[in-house]
């Protein structure tokens, strides 16, 4: 009698299992894109001439590679349904930026490649939900000018960077030092600039050489004066200038602190002398004038009696010769 009641369990739980597993079979095989070719956890789109994302990728997916298509945006749906995938192929597309929301649901994610696209910028918001990406490739990206310092602030996993053959210029060099794990960053094709300004880059890629692959390759465009001048070769000649064009800075500082405040000092007091000095000589002045009015009246005075004495001298000579006096009170 116990026979039947054990066999018949044993029997629905197996025929259960195998119909779960054949509906998945079903589902598995009716999502895959007639595009592209599928296996067990691989789908495979390349160079099928994809304009937007395909439809229907079976959720069991692990790797997807989309290479070299026309693809020119991330969606936001169909990619988060695939919250399994761990290998992502989106080389050489034309995607030119990347939504905050299209990549939320790509924890699982090890591998990135968006190489060969148009990127312009990487911001903080890009990457921040892939907390288990080891190796990201945005090499290529001829109009990606632009990385955010804290891009990768959420991708502590991160091993292996490929930022070679964009157009970055500069970036913060304090990004790449907060990633423990990093082992590899290709540098290489970018126009770099060689200056006191990114002085402190240039001499992070002379000391970590060991992790650039492509140091070989890495070289200023700008200045002139540097032009294809190896960046490790370059932070020699950049300390030496940098650092006197320093010390002439600190000169000109103690110039302003010091020289600047006795020079100021000694225009007041040689303006305080000068004041002086014309104060003494414009009384010296006016004592001279005062003189020079005091002797003139007495002058005045003296030579104002004269005409009385001259005549009285000709009334005393006409007397004398008997000649009738002439002047004032004298009646004929």
């Amino acid at each position: 009698m116990d026979g039947p009641f054990i066999v018949i369990p044993f029997c629905t739980r197996r025929l259960s299992l195998l119909s779960v597993f054949l509906i998945a079979r079903v589902l598995w095989a009716a999502g895959c894109p007639p595009e592209c070719n599928c296996s067990q956890f691989l789908t495979n789109c390349t160079r099928t001439q994809l304009q937007q994302f395909p439809a229907d990728i079976p959720f069991t997916t692990k790797q997807l590679t989309l290479s070299d298509n026309n693809i020119s945006s991330l969606p936001t749906v169909d990619l988060n349904y695939l919250g399994g995938l761990v290998h992502l192929d989106f080389r050489n597309n034309s995607l030119s930026e990347i939504s905050q929301s299209s990549l939320l649901n790509m924890q699982m994610l090890v591998y990135l490649d968006l190489s060969y696209n148009q990127l312009r910028r990487i911001t903080h918001l890009t990457f921040q939900y892939l907390t288990n990406i080891i190796v990201l490739k945005v090499n290529s990206n001829k109009e990606l000018t632009f990385i955010d310092n804290r891009a990768f602030s959420e991708n502590q996993k991160l091993q292996e960077i490929d930022l070679s053959g964009n157009g970055l210029t500069f970036v913060d060099v304090s990004m790449l030092e907060r990633l423990p794990h990093l082992r590899s960053v290709h540098l290489s094709g970018n126009p770099w600039m060689c200056n006191c300004n990114t002085e402190y880059l240039i001499n992070w890629m002379r000391r970590n050489r060991r992790i650039i692959p492509d140091a070989a390759n890495v070289t200023c465009t700008f200045p002139d004066s540097l032009q294809r001048v190896l960046v490790v070769e370059a932070a020699d000649k950049l300390y030496s200038f940098c650092h006197r064009k320093r010390q002439f800075k600190l000169r000109e500082v103690l110039y302003f602190c010091l020289i600047g405040p006795g020079l100021f000092s000694a225009s007041i007091v040689l303006n305080l002398t000068f004041s002086l000095l014309m104060a003494h000589f414009k009384r010296i002045k006016k004592k001279e004038l005062k003189r020079y009015r005091k002797l003139r009246r007495a002058i005045s005075f003296k030579y104002s009696k004269r005409p009385n004495s001259i005549t009285q001298q000709i009334n005393a000579k006409a007397i004398t010769n008997g000649i009738v006096g002439v002047g004032p009170g004298h009646h004929g």
